[in-house]
């Protein structure tokens, strides 16, 4: 194929057709093109690493059929279960996020969805109300499943600043990880009202399930359009049990060509590389943050333990050292 000028995309927009073109470069022009997105972060960016600390505060027994998910009640994971965890636990996990340093904290539930008039509803709403009431150093979000306008907007009052509800893949792929228990219209349509309510949105995927390039573009141009703030870009670690649990990792270059386009697509937002980082990136870690990549989860994932927070926050300062 011929040289593509990939640097005429630091100051314009880039079409999804050439956004698709650049998944077919390799060789050299790797390089150049992680330089370039490595690039463009730093122009429309700076050189911040924003980080997020999250509660798996919910956790198992999940209604929906997910293919890659530990957390279903459809595949045999040995997952551990738990109920809500109380208010008195919430609010140490958010102290502790603080002492840290994390840019934001995050409560994050199994199950279709935490709806008001539920008990679960009320404890996390009371949790963000006496949050706020404290005077909140860091941002609380919230990952509570697919919720409507109403819920959203009373939840905002009470203290989140940010919701999140992943894509996980495109429109056209989507009944291939989800076979019957929701559509993708559903988290759309929460994305949607996210937004009208005045939220921060935090929506990406998950790479690795057997997704296309167009599909990967399709999605990046999808959660373009409906605005979100920030794409977390997840790695799939196959789980045991899971549909997906005999899948091949990614091969690197694939994983930071990802990262590298999705910067280009995404100018000034958030990508930040959450599961995966340590278990397949491993050693690559810095090649992300290298390739367009601007934000981490610290302190661990759902169902997979993460390294160490301090660890993870020396990670932080060695990247800002590759920045410099």
């Amino acid at each position: 194929m011929n040289k593509i000028n990939i640097r005429k995309f630091i100051d314009r927009e880039i079409t999804p057709e050439e956004a698709l073109a650049l998944t077919k470069i390799n060789g050299l022009q790797l390089i150049e093109l992680f330089a370039v997105a490595n690039e463009i972060r730093k122009k429309y960016c700076g050189n911040k690493v924003h980080t997020c600390t999250i509660s798996n505060a919910k956790s198992g027994r999940c209604e929906e059929d997910c293919k890659f998910c530990a957390q279903s009640v459809h595949y045999n994971t040995n997952v551990l279960s738990y109920d809500l965890k109380t208010k008195e636990v919430l609010s140490e996990e958010y102290i502790n996020a603080e002492k840290l340093g994390s840019s934001k904290f995050g409560i994050i539930t199994s199950g279709r969805s935490i709806k008001k008039g539920s008990k679960d509803y009320s404890d996390i709403k009371k949790f963000l109300e006496d949050t706020k009431s404290k005077g909140k150093n860091i941002d609380l979000c919230c990952s509570l499943g697919l919720l409507n306008k109403d819920e959203l907007l009373e939840l905002k009052e009470s203290g989140m600043t940010r919701f999140h509800c992943n894509l996980q893949t495109s429109v056209g792929a989507y009944e291939d990880i989800v076979a019957t228990t929701h559509k993708i219209k559903d988290r759309i349509e929460t994305i949607k009202a996210a937004k009208e309510v005045g939220l921060e949105v935090c929506s990406g995927g998950i790479i690795g399930m057997g997704e296309s390039w167009e599909d990967r573009i399709e999605m990046a141009y999808t959660l373009k359009e409906l605005g979100v703030d920030g794409i977390p870009i997840n790695i799939l670690n196959p789980i045991s049990g899971t549909p997906h649990g005999e899948r091949k990792h990614l091969s690197m270059d694939e994983i930071l060509k990802t990262i590298a386009i999705y910067r280009i697509i995404f100018k000034d937002k958030v990508i930040k590389i959450g599961a995966g980082r340590e278990s397949i990136l491993k050693d690559f870690t810095g090649m992300a943050f290298l390739s367009g990549a601007n934000g981490m989860l610290v302190g661990g994932y759902l169902t997979t333990k993460g390294r160490d927070s301090q660890e993870d926050f020396n990670l932080i300062d060695s990247i800002k050292k590759l920045w410099e």
